[in-house]
């Protein structure tokens, strides 16, 4: 007696069904991948744009650094006696950066020569003076806009810089040597003013 096995097979439909699952499968990997690679991509755009940011100063110097020097009006002038009490500078904001806080709790100043190194622009200090010139009431350097800086050596202690020198004759700058100036805003680079002094035979001059 032979035994009759029925065999069924797949229907259209059903493997339509089993198709469309695929494809709806395959569908949603593929917009995971895809919405994976675009986080990624503007993350990757994100960082490289902050990182240049970071790396650019966002405040320039407008115009010159100019310089007030005690003992010159005794001749003859020592060199040796002469020295930088004052400097006075302008600033402006950086092509494409974002306004600055200038307030004295949103920047940090320091002052460094060959002897010493100490903090300038302190919360109601009266070392570094920064001053609108152009633009609104407000303490924000933006585009168009131009702050005065004074820096007054007098008013900087013995006890506020380190190591702390002898006297203040050790403490300012003198001509042939070197001194730097650097402004860290909340974002960007440093500004950094970096001068060698000249020969001095004036009160006041424009240091190159």
């Amino acid at each position: 007696m032979k035994i009759m096995i029925k065999r069924r097979g797949m229907t259209g439909l059903e493997t339509a069904i089993i198709l469309v699952a695929f494809v709806i499968t395959a569908a949603a990997f593929a917009f995971v991948i895809l919405n994976m690679g675009s986080l990624t991509a503007e993350k990757a755009q994100s960082v490289i744009a902050t990182g240049m940011a970071e790396a650019s100063s966002s405040m320039l110097i407008d115009n010159g650094v100019v310089g007030y020097f005690g003992n010159t009006t005794t001749a003859p002038v020592l060199q040796s006696n002469v020295y930088l009490y004052k400097v006075v500078f302008y600033i402006k904001l950086s092509q494409g950066h974002e306004p600055i806080d200038v307030s004295d709790n949103r920047l940090v100043a320091t002052y460094t020569n060959a002897r010493c190194q100490g903090e300038l622009y302190k919360q109601n200090g009266t070392v570094m003076a920064i001053k609108k010139v152009t633009g609104d009431a407000d303490t924000l350097l933006e585009t168009g806009e131009k702050f005065k800086v004074e820096v007054d050596f007098t008013e900087l202690a013995l006890t506020d810089v380190n190591p702390v020198p002898a006297n203040m004759h050790e403490l300012y700058s003198h001509p042939y040597e070197k001194f730097r100036i650097e402004v860290q805003p909340s974002q960007g680079a440093v500004m950094t003013i970096e001068r060698t002094l000249p020969p001095v035979y004036s009160t006041v001059i424009t240091i190159e």
